[in-house]
C-alpha cells in the first residue's frame, strides 16, 4: 500500500517534489525545536499526572510549593536552579526520535496519501461534498489515515514517559534489550491512542487545508511558510 501510494502520488516528483521537501525539512524542524523548548514543559506535566501524593495543601502554601517542587524535580529538588532545569530533560534521546520521526511521517506522508485518495477516489469525494469541500475532506482524510498509523511510533512516546516519570525502571538496560523484555506491552493504549489520532489528525489537516483555500493558496505552489504556518498554528490550538 505505501509503495502504491508513493509510485503513484504526483508528489514523488517534478513541481510537487519542492512542496514535499518544504513539507519533510519543515517537520524536521518543527520536531527539534518543539523538543528543545517543550520537552520540560512535558516533563513537567507528565510526573505531576504520575504523582500519588496530595500536592496541593489548602492553607499551607510553604507545603504546597514544597510538595510541587519535590514532585516535578525528584531528586534534584534541592539542587540548584541549573540542576533543576538539567533534571527535566529525561528521556531526551527517545523523546528525539519521537517527535522527529513523528513530525516528518505525519506531515511529510500525508501528501502522499492526500495524492493517493485523490487519484483513486477524488471523483467521489468531489461528487459528495463539492470541489471545494472535497478537497478539504480529502485532505482531512489523508491526515486521519496518517494519525492512525502514528501507533506504530508508540513505544517511544512510552519510553519516553517511563524515562520522564520513572527513570529506575530502564536504569541498567539498552535500547535493544528493553524492547525485548518489554515487547507489546510497549503498545499498551494503542486503541485509545488511534481513536484521539483519527479525529486529532483529521481536523489538523482539514482545518489547514480550509485555511489555505481562505488564503488563496494552491497546496503545490506554496511556500514553505505557507504550507507550515496553517499546520502548526492549528496543532497549538
Amino acid at each position: 500500500m505505501p509503495v502504491a501510494i508513493l509510485a503513484n502520488s504526483p508528489s514523488s516528483g517534478g513541481a510537487n517534489s519542492g512542496f514535499v521537501q518544504a513539507r519533510v525539512i519543515g517537520s524536521a524542524v518543527a520536531g527539534i525545536s518543539e523538543l528543545l523548548i517543550f520537552h520540560p514543559v512535558d516533563t513537567t506535566a507528565k510526573r505531576l499526572m504520575m504523582s500519588h501524593e496530595k500536592l496541593i495543601i489548602p492553607g499551607n502554601l510553604s507545603q504546597s510549593i514544597a510538595n510541587l517542587n519535590l514532585a516535578i524535580f525528584k531528586e534534584s529538588a534541592n539542587a540548584s536552579i541549573f540542576r533543576k532545569w538539567q533534571s527535566l530533560f529525561p528521556g531526551l534521546g527517545f523523546g528525539a526520535v519521537y517527535k522527529v520521526t513523528q513530525r516528518v511521517y505525519k506531515f511529510g506522508g500525508q501528501p502522499f496519501v492526500r495524492d493517493f485518495l485523490n487519484q483513486s477516489f477524488g471523483d467521489s469525494f468531489r461528487g459528495l461534498f463539492g470541489p471545494k469541500a472535497g478537497k478539504t475532506i480529502m485532505s482531512a482524510t489523508a491526515g486521519s489515515i496518517m494519525g492512525i498509523g502514528e501507533i506504530a511510533l508508540l513505544p517511544l512516546d512510552a519510553l519516553k514517559i517511563k524515562a520522564q516519570t520513572n527513570p529506575e525502571s530502564l536504569a541498567g538496560r539498552d535500547v535493544v534489550q528493553i524492547f525485548r523484555e518489554e515487547g507489546m506491552g510497549l503498545y499498551n493504549g494503542a486503541g485509545w491512542t488511534a481513536a484521539r489520532n483519527a479525529p486529532g489528525s483529521f481536523a489538523l489537516f482539514g482545518g489547514a487545508s480550509f485555511a489555505r483555500q481562505i488564503m488563496g493558496v494552491d497546496d503545490e505552489k506554496a511556500t514553505f511558510l505557507q504550507v507550515n504556518t496553517p499546520e502548526r498554528s492549528i496543532t497549538t490550538f
